[in-house]
């Protein structure tokens, strides 16, 4: 876990969904950690087909394994593939394990792993996802497997602005971390993104924020709450 130098003293706004307890490397540092939530999970309801009939369940997300799991009764035998090593760690804490774990997080690398060790290629399998997830990966999964799509849940925008995070980002200078586009969107409907340092959790996130026309002072190499801890930290120790 890397150490922050003393000198440097920056405050960091996290803006993901759920509590910040992934960002070890942020929280363990000198650092003035403000949590404000742009986005909510909210579950919505489904129907899905006889489980029996899957060979293996993929699930990309945590809040996928969540709100799918708490609904349903899984076959005995059922398979599973997470996303993810959050992903992974929630369907433990089910009970289940995953039999294969993608090291990449990206829909192109994702499918091309998953297609070259051929554990699905030629199942039938159902792809938990929530709705505002595009179709990039069920298409290439379908390339090689038979895959059915179930949205488990929405995200929602938050509805109005926080006078505590308006009154930061025009006092301090401040570095911001959106772990999603959503959050970003969210973010861009109630505060001037042009007053804080922004930091992007991947390349989909970043991709997104310059569409808005804004540039990412950091964009993390993995996909994930403590990579881009440690992108931040490497980040500061250099300036």
């Amino acid at each position: 876990m890397s150490k922050l130098s003393p000198k440097i003293i920056k405050h960091i706004i996290l803006t993901n969904e759920g509590d910040i307890t992934g960002f070890k490397s942020l929280l363990s540092n000198d650092l003035q950690i403000h949590h404000f939530p742009l986005i909510n999970i909210d579950p919505i309801d489904f129907n899905h087909k006889d489980l029996k009939i899957y060979d293996y369940i993929v699930f990309t997300s945590k809040n996928g394994v969540k709100n799918f799991l708490d609904k349903v009764d899984i076959p005995n035998d059922m398979k599973f593939i997470c996303i993810g090593n959050k992903t992974e760690k929630i369907l433990n804490e089910y009970g289940f394990k995953s039999a294969f774990t993608p090291k990449r997080n990206y829909s192109t690398l994702m499918a091309s792993e998953l297609k070259k060790n051929k554990l699905i290629n030629g199942r039938k399998v159902l792809l938990v996802q929530g709705e505002i997830a595009n179709n990039d990966f069920n298409l290439k999964l379908g390339n090689f497997c038979n895959v059915d799509r179930l949205n488990v849940y929405e995200t929602n925008l938050v509805r109005s602005s926080n006078e505590r995070l308006k009154k930061m980002l025009m006092s301090k200078n401040t570095f911001t971390v959106f772990t999603s586009p959503s959050a970003f969107d969210a973010f861009i409907k109630f505060y001037d993104a042009n007053n804080t340092n922004i930091i992007s959790i991947g390349n989909t996130t970043t991709k997104y924020i310059n569409s808005k026309g804004h540039d990412c002072m950091l964009t993390s190499k993995m996909q994930s709450y403590e990579g881009i801890s440690e992108s931040i930290i490497r980040y500061f120790n250099q300036i």
